[in-house]
């Protein structure tokens, strides 16, 4: 029963946060650090609703990040995102403070490596 006590008073001096503090924290530490960036991965799903955004995943054989175009410039894609391709998507990295999620706001997709691009020309020959 004591050391249920003990534990409580090691804890008084930790700071306490509301969940949207340190949700907010969190938010501005990830943004700050990683305010732009490239990533290299295959795209998962694909997701094109009417809206003319474009939701994707990018993935490794590990993780997987969330990752959406914006329609004005999906518009401007040179590369049009499709399931299996291997890109290097730019943007910046975002997070929804209110839901602990993060994701990549792609404004630049590029196939990566020259096998990459020559596999997305043989392919769209086939077509």
């Amino acid at each position: 029963m004591s050391d249920l006590f003990e534990n409580q008073i090691q804890g008084i001096n930790e700071p306490e946060f509301s969940v949207s503090e340190i949700s907010n924290a969190i938010k501005r530490l990830i943004e700050e650090e990683f305010s732009y960036v490239r990533i290299r991965g295959e795209i998962g799903r694909v997701s094109l609703p009417r809206s003319g955004h474009v939701y994707l995943d990018l993935k490794d054989e590990k993780s997987v990040i969330a990752g959406v175009i914006w329609k004005g410039v999906a518009d401007k894609l040179l590369t049009k995102p499709e399931e299996g391709m291997e890109v290097i998507a730019r943007g910046r990295v975002t997070t929804f403070g209110g839901q602990s999620k993060y994701q990549i706001i792609i404004d630049d997709l590029r196939p990566a490596g020259v096998g990459a691009l020559m596999a997305m020309l043989e392919k769209r020959k086939k077509q």
